[in-house]
Parts: structure tokens; C-alpha cells; sequence
């Protein structure tokens, strides 16, 4: 099988096993593996992925609706899962993220903000039928706002810290073998040059997080923390994140 054939062999597969969700029916168990396999595979795909194969690949676009109350946190940590997938994005109305990368990319941002989603409507959920909720004598929406942006706050903080545990790496690899940054710069180059083509002009919005109650961002903070955000590749005692 020629380096073609078995590369879009591998989209193929990331595409079937990124599919296998606990919500399409999957156990959690068989999503958790599905998500583990789509790890490795998307690893695998970069660091074997050449120059030339890399000027063939085509960038693409793709969009996540998040309708529920869940968009205020993505709305907040979207640059972030962007940095980390090395994507460029940008919000089309109140509930659409638009992703535009190399598709390996594309698939790991809208995998991420799939898993971040569902992790806080469970959390969220939890939260909400314990004591410190129910204890609370602010109004809901307001308690949930504030527990959602420490969720969003947390998460995007550890995604930061993944890109920076990553450039580090990627400086450390520099040093000792300049001629790898080829590639990097070249798929950099790449999909600004795709970006250019689709014609549309970005412009940055700023916000301000209005946090009414400490003890439910904590809360929110909390959370955060506990969603798996490195997936894991292989078992065994050198198993590491996919970072």
C-alpha cells in the first residue's frame, strides 16, 4: 500500500471511531477506547506525515452547534481548544463554532469541544442536585453562570498548558535538530494561505466575565479539573497524553 492509500486508510478510521459516542448508542467504555485509538491514530498521522503529503492535504472547515447553556463556557475557552489543535476559528451567531485546519486537526478541536460539552452538562448536572446549589439563595441562572465560567476558566488554563508543555517540546526538538521546523512552518504557512482563500475578515471581541458567586466558580474550577483532556495513547508504563 503506497503512503496515499494508507493515509486516507487512517482518516477513515479517525472518522468511523470519533463516531463511536456513549450518545450514538456506545457503552462509555467503548467510546473511552473509540477515543483512545483516536489518539494514537491522530499521532501517528503527524509525525508521519511528510512535506509533500502535507502540500497535498487539503484544509477544511467544519462547524459545532452548541444550542444549551453549555456555549457560554465554549464561547470562553474556544481560543484555547484552538491554540492546542493548532486551528483557526471564529463564532457565527450565538450557538456556532466554525474550526477551518489541516482535517487531522479539525477533528481533534471538534472531538475536544464534544468532550468539554458533555463533561460540563454532567457536571453541571451533579452540581445542581447537591446542597451547595440548592443552599444557595441567589437566582439559579445566576449560580450556574458563575459555576460555568470556573468550569470554562479551569479548562482553558490546562489547554494553555498543554500548548506551552508542547512549544517547549517543539524548542527542545529545534535545538537539537533545526532542520524539523520545516514541516511546522509549512503547515503554518499552509493554512493562513487557506484562510486568505475563503475571503472572510476576522475581527477579535473582548468580554468580561461577571462572577456573582465565589463559591460556585469554585466549584465550576473544580470541575474543570476533572475533565480527561489527555488521552491517553498505548498502556502500558510510557502510556502519555496526547498533547
Amino acid at each position: 500500500m503506497d503512503q496515499q492509500s494508507e493515509l486516507a486508510k487512517v482518516k477513515g478510521r479517525i472518522r468511523a471511531l470519533a463516531a463511536k459516542t456513549v450518545e450514538r448508542g456506545c457503552s462509555e467504555a467503548e467510546a473511552m477506547a473509540a477515543a483512545a485509538k483516536v489518539g494514537e491514530l491522530l499521532e501517528v498521522y503527524g509525525l508521519s506525515m511528510s512535506e509533500v503529503e502535507l502540500r497535498e492535504e487539503a484544509c477544511v472547515q467544519a462547524r459545532v452547534t452548541a444550542p444549551g447553556p453549555g456555549r457560554l463556557a465554549l464561547r470562553w475557552l474556544f481560543p484555547s481548544v484552538l491554540r492546542l489543535c493548532e486551528c483557526r476559528g471564529w463564532t457565527d451567531g450565538r450557538q456556532d463554532f466554525v474550526l477551518f485546519g489541516l482535517e487531522p486537526d479539525v477533528q481533534m478541536a471538534e472531538y475536544l469541544l464534544r468532550v468539554i460539552e458533555g463533561a460540563l452538562a454532567w457536571e453541571e448536572a451533579q452540581y445542581r442536585r447537591g446542597p451547595a446549589y440548592r443552599a444557595n439563595p441567589l437566582p439559579g441562572q445566576a449560580v450556574l453562570r458563575s459555576f460555568r465560567y470556573g468550569f470554562a476558566d479551569r479548562v482553558a488554563k490546562r489547554l494553555d498548558a498543554m500548548v506551552s508543555e508542547r512549544q517547549a517540546a517543539a524548542e527542545r526538538r529545534r535545538a537539537a535538530a533545526p532542520a524539523g521546523t520545516a514541516l511546522v512552518l509549512a503547515k503554518a504557512r499552509k493554512v493562513d494561505e487557506g484562510m486568505r482563500g475563503l475571503g472572510i475578515r476576522l475581527r477579535t471581541v473582548t468580554s468580561s466575565a461577571t462572577v456573582r458567586d465565589r463559591g460556585a466558580y469554585g466549584h465550576g474550577a473544580a470541575a474543570g479539573g476533572r475533565v480527561g483532556l489527555g488521552r491517553p495513547v498505548g498502556a502500558g508504563p510510557g502510556t502519555k497524553g496526547l498533547k
